[in-house]
């Protein structure tokens, strides 16, 4: 338990303060002169579409004005992505603001949410935030979440259920079936929350998503995405809810900021999202480059979970901290689980060639530094 001063609610004192992630401003050139390579946050390595930068360009002008609560134009471009209704639609700052919307608008002391683990960590900190239990249901070997796990934590205390597919940081999806056993098996007055932010990926290699299944549910759900991942425009912060009902787009519009967006981020996804063969072409090279990057990881010794997002993760087999720090003194940064009982496994998100490169030749050195320094260990 952490402590802190009187004035911080009880869930809010047994929260860790965020430490912070190396990004591109605070690493404009590492301590050895290189440019970093920055595999660590699942970011898009290309530019945005040329159409996002001139659309920001044009909008800048106008941000001594506030922007719309819910923006028309940008809500009604992605009904016509999705298919949902632009009514149930909710635009976050990225949907890690919609996942904390979920956990205020629903939970409270006493109520419990089922998650899987490892994954996405809002899940968890938005449900203690709000003094809940968090439930959580440990991963399928291959990196599912554990369906049948997750409907067996389920009790009269459950008010959310959330599943991530593809998951992070693992980078398998559900299969079809699996997430209508989701949608049967939670009960009707439990919502279902299905993360999808790397959606695009899964979709471009044949994934049909969650939404054909979520449309047969009785009871309420909701499907998160982002336009941080494959549309490359991360540091605009955008994402949104695809809600299966007016009654769950609206309970997240109770809670949320009034003006949650601004002017130029709104201007950015309107762009991303009208010119969608830049994003696909994006999304083609990170899948090729995935596969050469597993495959390079495989070379060395180590096996690859499948993944269907921009991301590689493995299992190093040992304590993954000493690789992580060795690779970021020579400038790459990559992504250790973290977890409780998952300290040896390792996700590096899929860069530039170059970049990819880079990481595999410095994972060499690192690993071979590890294994060195370990054999040579008294006992």
């Amino acid at each position: 338990m952490i402590d802190g001063p009187r004035f911080l609610s009880v869930p809010v004192r047994a929260l860790p303060v965020f430490a912070g992630v190396p990004t591109a401003d605070s690493l404009a050139r590492d301590q050895m002169g290189h440019d970093p390579v920055l595999l660590h946050l699942n970011e898009c390595p290309f530019p945005p579409s040329p159409r996002v930068v001139d659309a920001i360009c044009r909008a800048a002008a106008g941000v001594n004005r506030y922007g719309e609560p819910r923006p028309a134009a940008l809500g009604a471009a992605l009904a016509s992505k999705t298919g949902i209704a632009a009514g149930n639609i909710v635009i976050g700052n990225g949907s890690d603001e919609i996942l904390g919307l979920v956990c205020q608008m629903a939970l409270g002391p006493g109520d419990s949410a089922v998650m899987p683990t490892p994954s996405f960590p809002r899940y968890r900190i938005g449900a203690r935030m709000m003094g809940a239990e968090t439930r959580l249901v440990r991963i399928l070997e291959d990196g599912r979440n554990d369906v049948a796990g997750l409907l067996k934590a389920i009790d009269h205390t459950t008010k959310v259920v959330f599943a991530c597919t593809p998951n992070n940081p693992s980078g398998a999806p559900l299969a079809p079936d699996e997430i209508r056993a989701l949608v049967e098996g939670v009960p009707d007055d439990v919502l279902l929350v299905v993360d999808e932010a790397y959606y695009e990926f899964d979709a471009a290699e044949g994934g049909t998503g969650a939404l054909d299944e979520l449309a047969r549910r009785r009871g309420p759900w909701l499907s998160t995405r982002t336009l941080s991942k494959s549309y490359a425009i991360a540091g605009m912060r955008v994402g949104y809810g695809l809600a299966g009902s007016q009654a769950v787009a609206d309970g997240l519009v109770r809670v949320k900021l009034n003006f949650n967006l601004s002017r130029l981020a709104v201007a950015g996804a309107q762009a991303a999202l009208a010119d969608e063969r830049y994003s696909q072409e994006c999304v083609a090279r990170v899948i090729a480059e995935r596969r050469r990057l597993a495959a390079g990881i495989e070379g060395l010794g180590f096996g690859t979970l499948p993944s269907r997002a921009n991301f590689v993760s493995f299992d190093y087999r040992a304590n993954a901290v000493p690789v992580m720090a060795a690779m970021a003194a020579e400038g790459v940064f990559i992504r250790e689980w973290r977890d409780p009982g998952f300290e040896t496994f390792i996700r590096i998100t899929v860069g530039l060639p170059e970049e990819n490169d880079r990481a595999l030749r410095a994972l060499g050195r690192a690993t071979a530094l590890d294994m060195g320094n370990r054999e040579t260990m008294p006992g």
